[in-house]
Order: C-alpha cells, then structure tokens, then sequence
C-alpha cells in the first residue's frame, strides 16, 4: 500500500568510516537493510560508499557465514574478496576445509581452485593501463582470437592474448 512503507534509517557515519576494515560489520548492516527495506538498499551502499556489486557480495558473505560460527577476525583476516568467492561453495560441512585453504592462498588462486582449474605454480600477473581507445582495440583483438564477453567480462583472455602474440613473436 502506498504511504506504508518507511524509509530506510540513515547511515551512521562511524559505520561508513569503518567499512573497509570492518566489513563483516557492513555487511550485516547491509542485509538488515536489504531484508527490511529492499528498495532502500541500493541508495544506502551508496552513502557507505559502496558500489552495487559489493554490496550484493556482502550481503551474500552475511547470509553465508553469520551463523556458522567462524570468529569474525579469522574472517576478516581472510578478506571480503575470498569469502565472496567461497560463498556460494560452503556450507557446515566443508567450511573449515574452504577457509583453511583461503588463508593460504591468493584470491586468484582460491577462484581457480573453486573451478576446479590445476594452478600453474608459474602464473605470472601482467596488470595494464588503457584508455578507452586502447581497451576497445584491445577487446576487438581479443574477441577476434576467441575471448568471449560475458557480463561485461572476457573470459578466455589469457589464451586469446597468447594466440594473439604468438603470431606476432618472431623467434
């Protein structure tokens, strides 16, 4: 019914201030939000300061790990990003196996390992900066030598960049 429905409480800004470091703490807020005002909730992960995505992997980290009694500092310890990718892979059974694993490895590493992808104890990292003119070439050469995009992402880069400069190295 129109008119019934409140507002969202307003954020306090010693929540704000803490996000990053306390995240769990975030995240809980996040979901009392989602659960009590859905439609508030993309407007107050804005004023925490807090993009869309990782407000709704937050939200999932809370919904996942809260009642499984894991001490929140080992979680924080292992970081939002891990828990966001062990997420949808625990549950009471498995957890402690998945978190053990996490505090020893990468976050990359732990998404490889998630997929059930053999890691190459030899990956490298190669980090680019673009501008918009360089990314859609980029991306066009990419697409072009088997990358597919999804949701916004490529995926099979790494084959496609190396199929790419494999024609180009002269040996």
């Amino acid at each position: 019914m129109k008119g019934t429905e409140t507002k969202a409480p307003g954020v306090p800004q010693a929540l704000v201030d803490l996000v990053g470091d306390h995240f769990l703490e975030a995240a809980r807020y996040l979901r009392e939000i989602q659960d009590a005002y859905p439609k508030e909730f993309v407007s107050v992960a804005k004023k925490l300061k807090v993009g869309r995505r990782k407000a709704y992997e937050l939200v999932r980290i809370d919904r996942r790990f809260h009642d499984l009694g894991i001490a929140p500092e080992r979680l924080r310890q292992i970081g939002w990003t891990k828990l966001a990718h062990l997420a949808s892979h625990v549950d009471a059974d498995n957890v402690e196996k998945w978190l053990a694993l996490a505090e020893t490895v990468t976050a990359h590493e732990l998404k490889m390992l998630l997929r059930g992808t053999v890691i190459d104890p030899e990956t490298r990292a190669v980090v680019l900066y673009l501008d918009k003119v360089q990314y859609g070439i980029f991306e066009t050469a990419l697409l072009t030598a088997g990358a597919i995009k999804d949701s916004g992402c490529l995926l099979n880069r790494e084959a496609a960049l190396t199929r790419l400069l494999d024609g180009v190295v002269v040996e």
